[in-house]
């Protein structure tokens, strides 16, 4: 692995300013900002007083896209290379080398040539690493890249103030391949410049590209699965070995903006950058409970229908794969995660890998027998502060996600307060029971009333004195006392807002498991919609 003399990544603020240039290593600076995060265009009265600044100012420079596409009709991800005719290395200064949101006029050169950008024009800057390619006879190549996708239909610039110039950038708004997000290593935690992993949505064909992470960094392939036969949706860069290069703790990388089986590109590449952020952080197997058996680094209970995991006390990406299962999860140390749709009363045989933070991979078969079916009552939707009256209108929403129908007899729901004990119903599979207070009105016209088919267990009081509308953690036991369900105390909604899983085999314990919403009682919860 090589380093280039000339390299940087770019903020709002200075990325250089403090080091002379002959002391940056492959990138100079660390990153100042999310590079998540593109800054909404913020444009002064230089745009519409002196339009875009090329012509003259660009001294015969050339844009050119990667990949190829003309600047009218830019891909959200991708690198800019200027050539820079007759240029000589020594007068280019990187750290004046940016991308912004929206045109750029002459005001604005001059301010990028005096390296005195406005609050106005910083506040447009783009994440990115720029550096010089290898020198051509006769001419110099800079490459720009964007640390985020950028907006589709919108306009951006690529920028210079050593040389002068300034290209105009257009994105397509709309024929772009997909962007992948990269699931790993973990952003501010990985440790490992040999291993990264994108997954999307769909299946992706089979490939196997050569590909570099750049600036001068490491050369591998690009191939389908996040190890090899698992994860038909996502791309893995691996690294051919290679010794760790001098500097390598503070470089930040990035891979190619897009991926091929072909022609055109299937996919773009999330390009957030790869660094070391983090020290290896290796994943030691956990101490089962009685109830659990060991699955990788990590311990589970095996069900009918389903597989709850717990894993292991360090971040890992988990690919797993067998009985129609194709999963490849980012699981937060200790987090539980559930392996679903399994066959009941049937032997299954897994094929489960494990990668942490370092790139290391690590392969195990998985077998057991599954249980027969059963019912599966969990805390689906929590109304604890309606706009109706309260505590009257507050409602605990119950859903049978199982294949035999639920007897209630015994249940109880237990809050801060105490326990409250169910009426004895039954839930049938696929049911919804809101468990209400005796003064419920199911059409107050102030909350949304419930669905038709959804059973009413009511109840003397929900709570000691209701539920608390800053949020309470909540339990359901069966009738032997064994906790079934947990519901959190956080996030706490909003009044008219209610705290619903985000779906139905969301494991308890897991953060991303509830989030707020709004109210849907007796129907499934509709997740990720916007909310004021």
């Amino acid at each position: 692995m090589t380093h280039h003399p000339l390299a940087r990544s770019s903020c709002s603020a200075r990325a250089l300013g403090a080091l002379p240039l002959a002391l940056a290593p492959l990138v100079a600076a660390p990153l100042a900002c999310a590079p998540d995060l593109v800054a909404p265009p913020c444009l002064d009265r230089a745009d519409d007083e002196e339009g875009d600044a090329a012509g003259d100012a660009n001294a015969g420079s050339l844009l050119q896209i990667e990949p190829a596409a003309p600047p009218d009709a830019a891909p959200p991800v991708l690198r800019l290379r200027v050539r820079l005719p007759g240029a000589s290395a020594e007068a280019i200064d990187l750290d004046r080398v940016f991308v912004f949101h929206g045109k750029i006029g002459a005001v604005h050169l001059r301010q990028i040539e005096q390296d005195d950008l406005s609050k106005a024009l910083s506040e447009r800057v783009v994440p990115s690493i720029a550096w010089l390619d290898e020198p051509s006879p006769g001419d110099l190549w800079m490459t720009v890249a964007p640390l985020a996708p950028l907006n589709p239909g919108e306009a951006y610039a690529v920028a210079s103030g050593s040389p002068v110039f300034s290209h105009p950038i257009q994105i397509a708004s709309e024929g772009a391949p997909p962007v992948v997000p990269r699931l790993w290593p973990p952003i501010d935690a990985g440790a490992t410049l040999a291993l990264g992993v994108w997954c999307g949505d769909a299946p992706l064909p089979e490939m196997a590209a050569a590909a570099t992470l750049a600036p001068g960094g490491p050369a591998g392939a690009l191939r389908r699965g996040a190890v090899d036969g698992i994860g038909a949706r996502c791309l893995r860069f691996e690294a051919e070995p290679a010794p760790a290069p001098d500097g390598a703790n503070g470089a930040r990388l990035v891979g190619p903006p897009a991926a091929f089986a072909g022609e055109p590109a299937v996919v773009s590449l999330d390009p957030r950058p790869f660094a070391l952020e983090s020290e290896p952080l290796r994943a030691p197997a956990v101490a089962c409970e009685p109830d659990e058996v060991p699955l990788g680094p990590g311990c589970a209970r095996v069900a009918d229908d389903r597989i709850q995991v717990r894993s292991a006390d360090a971040p890992l990406l988990w690919a797993i794969a067998g009985e129609g299962l194709d999963e490849v999860l980012v699981v937060p140390p200790g987090e539980p995660f559930v392996l679903a749709p399994l066959p009941p009363l049937a032997p299954v045989a897994l094929s489960v890998a494990t990668i942490d933070n370092a790139g290391r991979v690590e392969r195990q078969p998985f077998s057991a027998m599954t249980r027969a079916p059963m019912s599966h009552v969990i805390i689906n939707e929590v109304l604890a502060n309606p706009i109706g009256a309260e505590p009257a209108q507050e409602w605990v929403e119950l859903y049978n996600d199982g294949d035999v129908s639920a007897d209630l007899t015994g249940y109880v729901l237990v809050d801060v307060g105490g326990e409250t004990e169910l009426p004895s119903i039954s839930l049938e599979p696929g049911a919804y029971a809101l468990v209400v207070s005796e003064g419920y009105e199911p059409n107050d016209e102030l909350d949304p009333p419930p669905s038709p088919e959804a059973l009413l267990a009511r109840v003397p009081r929900l709570g000691n004195h209701g539920l608390s509308n800053t949020g309470e953690p909540l339990k359901l036991k069966d009738g032997g006392g064994v906790v079934v369900s947990r519901s959190p105390a956080l996030p706490e909604p909003k009044a008219g807002m209610s705290l619903a899983r985000v779906g139905p085999r969301a494991p308890d314990g897991s953060a991303g498991a509830f989030v707020t919403s709004w109210p849907t009682p007796g129907r499934e919860n509709i997740i990720n919609q916007e909310i004021p």
